[in-house]
């Protein structure tokens, strides 16, 4: 019998009204952890295109920093440091260039470090907090961004403004899309298979660096590397890439068939273990086909790991490269086979300089370098995509990644289709 008083709010009343405010919270928060998994595997398309641009601001403030960070180091930092070093150190070459490597090293490394306590920080703060801070610190970049620019060229009128609001637009732009988050998977990625490198590097670099050297030390290509601007350097690698990209595209689309194969639901529910998911899924949840654009991010994963790859070896040759030029080939001996060109195409040697130092070494040395790594890189992608102790290596962990994230989105789509025919 009712006396008209009100149930208490610990009983089972309470108890499911708690439990029904509480879940839609709970359901939010599994989402969000859902989507930065796929994000961080490389994965932008498993997220629904309505969510790619949440939370953006915490989401794309890392990026925002290390870049400040950056360029505020190179222009206003490595310049003057180096222009006091070459007072200090006006006739030995070779320990400015160490100078300039250390500082390189440094501003990285300050980038990296900046980026990383920026993205911890903000994951430990709840949604509204992270937001505020996160639209903080884009300001104080962009105003930090404006303040170097107008620093660098005092004359300027509006350009370091519209460069840095452009520079903090693409940044929104590439991380909203989740371009960001597939470079920065392939970038670990690649340092996290350093071993695969060397074992690559083991079996193609002695056969190609013996070619490349033969041709290092010949007249004719210090004139070709000479003769051609950045720009033609630069287009030969994208070329080089382009063909690279076919190779392995080809290769990454008759892996995604091995991706899909038929799982038993023990393997599934195993797959799922350490994901957002849990123990919450199921392994009988039925397999879902790929959309396009799904298939397509899949096999750019795959192509992306193994670019970087390729690109982390031609910049270990163009390092040697430098080096061993650096040391067996002085400046006169490339004046001599450089040449005076001819009136059409006149040739000259260029020092390296950064700031008011001259470095060792010559421009000549890096186009040179820069174009025999660029061209050499292609055998290294055409020799890894087919030495199966390299595949084994490298290929395997890639596709249990991809076939894991497969079958989380499996699982989620099932309980999206469930909660709507639930509701």
């Amino acid at each position: 019998m009712s006396d008209g008083t009100a149930p208490p709010a610990g009983g089972p009343r309470g108890i499911a009204d708690a439990s029904a405010a509480a879940a839609p919270v709970g359901a939010r928060a599994r989402q969000r952890a859902a989507d930065r998994w796929f994000r961080e595997q490389g994965l932008p398309t498993f997220v629904p295109l309505r969510r790619w641009f949440t939370d953006l601001p915490r989401r794309v403030t890392p990026l925002v920093t290390a870049v400040t960070l950056t360029a505020a180091l190179l222009e206003g930092v490595m310049v003057n440091a180096i222009d006091a070093a070459a007072e200090l150190l006006p006739d030995d070459e070779w320990a400015l260039l160490g100078i300039v490597l250390l500082l390189l090293a440094a501003i990285a490394t300050i980038a990296w470090a900046g980026f990383r306590l920026v993205r911890a920080a903000l994951r430990r703060l709840p949604a509204p907090a992270g937001t505020a801070v996160a639209g903080v610190v884009i300001a104080a970049c962009l105003v930090a961004l404006i303040v170097v620019g107008y620093l660098m060229r005092p004359g300027a009128k509006v350009a370091p403004v519209i460069e840095g609001l452009v520079l903090v637009a693409a940044c929104m732009l590439v991380t909203g899309a989740g371009g960001g988050a597939l470079l920065s998977w392939g970038s670990r990625l690649a340092v996290r298979n350093v071993s695969a490198i060397g074992h690559m590097a083991s079996i193609a670099l002695p056969v190609i660096l013996m070619l490349v050297v033969f041709a290092f030390f010949s007249a004719e290509v210090w004139q070709m590397s000479s003769a051609l601007p950045w720009g033609s350097i630069a287009l030969i690698g994208a070329v080089v890439a382009a063909l690279a990209l076919i190779v392995v595209l080809r290769v990454c689309a008759s892996e995604i068939d091995e991706i899909r194969q038929t799982l038993t639901p023990e393997e599934r529910t195993a797959l799922l273990a350490g994901t957002p998911i849990g123990h919450d899924g199921s392994g009988s949840t039925p397999s879902a086909p790929l959309r396009l654009v799904q298939r397509f991010n899949v096999m750019l994963v795959m192509a992306v790991a193994q670019l970087m790859q390729a690109v982390l070896f031609a910049a270990m040759l163009w390092a040697l490269l430098v080096l061993i030029g650096g040391i067996a080939i002085p400046v006169g001996i490339v004046e001599l086979w450089v040449g005076p060109g001819t009136p059409s195409h006149p040739l000259h040697v260029d020092r390296l300089t950064i700031g008011g130092a001259t470095l060792p070494i010559t421009m000549n040395l890096v186009k040179t370098a820069a174009s025999m790594a660029i061209i050499s890189s292609l055998p290294f992608v055409l020799s890894a995509v087919s030495e199966q102790r390299y595949r084994e290596r490298f290929f395997d962990p890639i596709m249990a990644d991809m076939r894991r994230a497969i079958v989380v989105r499996d699982v989620l789509m099932a309980r999206t289709r469930g909660g709507r025919a639930s509701g």
